[in-house]
């Protein structure tokens, strides 16, 4: 279990550090930055079930893996974390 924890508080500094980094690079690089206000818990949730008609009780494909897939990976890549960072590096 230690070494796990271990493991994503490694994932999580790397991810920060990039977060930094690319935001200080913008920052410096760019006299105004935009960014669109995306409503990102709206867009990590789950896909909702299509009930089959022909059958009572039954489910027709949602397309609910494909989902998952995309949300993991908006999820790993921290969005609302590097908006954040880069509005605070932006007023500094």
């Amino acid at each position: 279990m230690e070494k796990v924890r271990a493991l994503h508080g490694k994932v999580r500094r790397q991810r920060l550090d990039f977060h930094h980094k690319t935001a200080l690079d913008l920052v410096r690089a760019h006299d105004v930055i935009a960014h669109e206000d995306l409503s990102i818990s709206n867009m990590v949730r789950a896909p909702r079930p299509k009930p089959d008609p022909d059958s009572p009780g039954g489910f027709l494909p949602n397309g609910a893996a494909a989902k998952a897939g995309l949300n993991r990976s908006i999820n790993d890549a921290g969005w609302g974390g590097f908006i954040s960072i880069v509005t605070a590096k932006a007023r500094c």
